[in-house]
């Protein structure tokens, strides 16, 4: 007897498709939420991404799903703004050292013990082109990887990290040796290096000419800073923290520069503790404190006491402490000039135009009048002012910074002072530009007259100023009966800031008996709820003026005198 065998067909399970269309959704729901997620995130400060991880991995979630996804969204937005990885981890070698300081971008050469970001983001152009291509390509490569999954910070300081910074900073001080003694390939390196920093400063300010080179005595410190890193960084850092535990300890300024000078001699001699390289006085490792004093901390006022008092007599010309100094001033004065032809070059002020001086721009030319003042301020304390070698040159950039107040800014200004003191209505567009340059140029003038170089021309616009400012007051006071209060009281507070930012004021302006400011002055008093500050200013000096008139003479104006007083002493006892 045969038997048929019997084929048994497997037939698909009927819950397999929708197991598959299950996970479809749940790829297609986690897909979304990720976007969403990465919408989320990259509104987030940057400031604020390390307290939101810190937040998510610290959390208890019951979702580990979907705090997974927002974890992976903050750890890419985090490393994805910061692409240059092996540059971040080379440059961390030099990071208690390194500034950006857009004035010092515009010294005439190198500044002795000073490197600048954008210069040590072109020297490592130069380097990973002539000194280590294939091992600066392996390491971006392998902490992309490792950036996958953790900030790249972590990753940074991790000790896989650590071991390829290491085999960089050899290659490169071998490099950098070997380079000495090979003139083409400096030149050809140092071309890059410059090439690529001054696109990058020109990235970062405005107005920029040309910018301080990176030459051979840079790399030269560069280089002692690769041998020596691991005793300068610890005692950079401990510089560092004393200066600014100092500053924050609440000594008046005197006793604080006598410690922090204290403070300068102390790390010279730790420096040139640490070998001969540091003994040389006439090389900037042996005057490595007191020029991370100047360069990194700005201290003017202690680098001068440090110059002064220990310096000695080998300090000249050539001295790293002097050039240093020098190139300060130098770089203040030419970003004076710089930004002021820059910010006035498009301007016609004589046709109608306005000024324009954006917040960047303010900062800069406020910081290169600050800083001209302070680092002329160390060059008199030293003599180098007076004297024959380096005084001519000193003179001729005073005189060239002179020459800006007097010949640009001071025409532009009077032109639109006379316009905003006369805008009855409504503020001209750049009041606010117009306060700010008058302050500017006050101070910038006391610090030129301070050195011996005052402008009679500033004096003449002053007086020019107050006498227009007056005059425009005097019109402001008179209210006619259908104009608002509070215009006619616009009007004269913003004279009021105008001769405020000279130094004047315009309490002496203020009449008893002008009919429009006592009608503004009683419907203040009597309708307006919340009088400002500044409001209360002008009210008070013609309330002032008001008893200095009843107290000298009995008028026919004395009952309208007298209403106004207790109208002022009853609303500034509700005020109190």
């Amino acid at each position: 007897m045969s038997s048929t065998p019997t084929v048994t067909t497997s037939l698909p399970s009927a819950g397999l498709p929708a197991a598959k269309d299950m996970a479809a959704r749940d790829m297609m729901d986690a897909t979304a939420f990720r976007r969403q997620m990465d919408e989320v995130v990259a509104r987030i400060p940057m400031h604020a991404i390390r307290s939101v991880l810190d937040a998510v991995e610290g959390a208890p979630s019951p979702n580990g799903e979907r705090a997974r996804h927002l974890r992976d969204a903050l750890v890419d937005h985090f490393n994805r703004l910061r692409p240059m990885k092996a540059r971040r981890l080379f440059t961390s070698l030099f990071e208690p050292f390194l500034v950006d300081d857009p004035i010092l971008y515009r010294s005439p050469e190198s500044v002795p013990a000073l490197i600048q970001r954008v210069d040590m983001g072109g020297i490592w152009a130069a380097l990973t082109r002539y000194a280590f291509p294939g091992l600066a390509a392996e390491v971006q490569s392998r902490l992309d990887a490792m950036a996958r999954e953790a900030m790249l910070d972590a990753v940074l300081a991790s000790p896989d990290a650590m071991v390829m910074r290491e085999l960089m900073r050899k290659e490169a001080l071998d490099f950098l040796y070997t380079m000495v003694g090979d003139r083409k390939l400096t030149d050809r390196f140092l071309a890059l290096a410059n090439e690529e920093a001054h696109h990058d400063a020109r990235l970062r300010t405005q107005y920029l000419g040309r910018k301080a080179p990176i030459d051979s005595d840079l790399l030269g410190f560069v280089r002692a800073l690769l041998e020596h890193n691991e005793v300068l960084v610890p005692l950079t850092e401990r510089m560092r923290r004393d200066i600014e535990d100092m500053q924050g300890a609440g000594d008046p300024r005197s006793a604080e520069v006598d410690c922090q000078s204290a403070l300068m001699v102390g790390f010279v001699r730790r420096v040139r503790d640490l070998g001969l390289p540091f003994r040389d006085q006439s090389q900037v490792l042996a005057w490595f404190a007191p020029l991370y004093g100047l360069n990194v901390k700005r201290r003017y006022d202690v680098f001068l006491r440090h110059v002064r008092e220990h310096g000695g007599p080998a300090v000249r010309e050539s001295h790293p402490l002097l050039r240093a100094l020098l190139c300060h001033f130098n770089a203040a004065c030419t970003t004076i000039r710089e930004v002021v032809d820059g910010m006035f070059g498009d301007m016609d002020i004589q046709d109608g135009g306005v000024l324009s001086a954006p917040a960047p721009t303010r900062a800069l030319l406020h910081e290169a009048v600050e800083r001209f003042d302070r680092a002329l301020t160390a060059l008199s304390g030293t003599g180098f002012l007076a004297s024959r070698s380096t005084g001519p040159a000193l003179r001729a950039e005073l005189a060239a910074v002179s020459r800006e107040l007097t010949g640009t800014v001071m025409p532009a200004l009077a032109a639109r002072l006379q316009a905003a003191m006369n805008a009855r209505h409504a503020p001209v567009p750049d009041h606010e530009d117009i306060v700010w340059l008058l302050e500017l140029v006050w101070r910038w003038g006391r610090y030129l007259g301070n050195a011996g170089y005052a402008n009679p021309e500033l004096k003449s616009l002053r007086l020019y100023a107050v006498e227009t400012g007056r005059l425009a007051f005097i019109q402001a006071m008179k209210a006619e009966p259908q104009e608002k209060p509070a215009h006619r009281m616009a009007h004269m507070l913003r004279i009021r800031r105008l001769m405020a930012a000279m130094g004047e004021t315009v309490d002496g302006w203020i009449s008893p008996v002008s009919q429009g400011l006592h009608r503004v002055v009683f419907r203040y008093l009597e309708d307006v709820e919340k009088i400002a500050d500044d409001e209360w200013a002008v009210i008070d000096a013609f309330v002032a003026s008001v008893r200095s008139e009843l107290s000298r003479s009995r008028n026919w104006q004395s009952a309208d005198f007298v209403d106004i007083l207790r109208l002022h002493e009853g609303r500034r006892r509700g005020e109190g």
